[in-house]
């Protein structure tokens, strides 16, 4: 029996994953405009609200843990959770109303209109995340999604659409009805998806600090009890979250 050139099936595998990523890349100043808007909402005292079904969860995991605790020495943690750490009331939810609603009525108990729903999807087209996304859209938060998808007019089989952002040149989608913001991995497989979906948020994450440095912004620590004075001066101030 012929010995499999495993070392030209390794090569394959990762010319599979050039594509996607360029794709992505030629489209940054997509991911440039999320981070600057991600910033603003830091700025006024806003929380990052990571969701996300499965493997997506766990990503949304990572992100929470990559603002709440930076890798790298001297940036300054900014306030993020994820709504799939909590198990008790994750499966409380599914139960009643319903695993659809799950991430909806989180956003809509916990969410206020400076924070920020970042909705992850391999497909885009889970329904959950869909509906976490318009429920923060509705509650005025920033929306930011990380989908993925072969291409086409949607991402997946949620269908989501191309809104006024239009599509860019390498197929990351500007913006849709489901999202201010939407960074597509253009890959029918999950796994090459994943890869770049990890990529976006870690660029999502050194980009937000970037800005927030640029313009000498003050950072609210998380845990703090107090929020960004809204009128700009770059005082804080007590009270809850606007």
């Amino acid at each position: 029996m012929r010995t499999p050139d495993l070392a030209s099936a390794a090569r394959e595998r990762f010319a599979q994953r050039v594509g996607p990523a360029e794709s992505l890349a030629a489209d940054a100043d997509l991911l440039v405009r999320a981070a600057r808007a991600m910033a603003d909402r830091f700025h006024r005292g806003g929380t990052l609200i990571a969701f996300g079904n499965g493997a997506a969860g766990t990503d949304a995991h990572h992100v929470a843990v990559e603002f709440m605790h930076p890798v790298i020495i001297g940036k300054p943690a900014l306030p993020a959770v994820s709504l799939t750490a909590d198990v008790a009331s994750l499966t409380a939810l599914a139960g009643r109303p319903g695993l659809p609603d799950v991430f909806a009525h989180q956003i809509r108990t916990l969410a206020r209109p400076a924070d920020i729903a970042l909705g992850i999807s391999a497909d885009g087209g889970c329904v959950n995340v869909l509906r976490g996304l318009r429920e923060g859209a509705r509650l005025g938060l920033l929306t930011v999604a990380l989908f993925g998808g072969a291409g086409g007019g949607g991402a997946g089989a949620g269908g989501v659409g191309v809104g006024t952002g239009g599509v860019g040149t390498g197929g990351a989608i500007g913006s849709s009805p489901e999202a201010d913001h939407v960074l597509l991995a253009r890959s029918g497989d999950p796994r090459v998806v994943k890869e770049v979906h990890v990529t976006a948020y870690h660029l999502l994450w050194e980009l937000v600090h970037v800005f927030l440095e640029l313009r000498g912004l003050p950072v609210p620590q998380a845990g703090s009890t107090g929020r960004v004075d809204p009128a700009g001066s770059g005082v804080l101030v007590a009270g809850r979250r606007p």
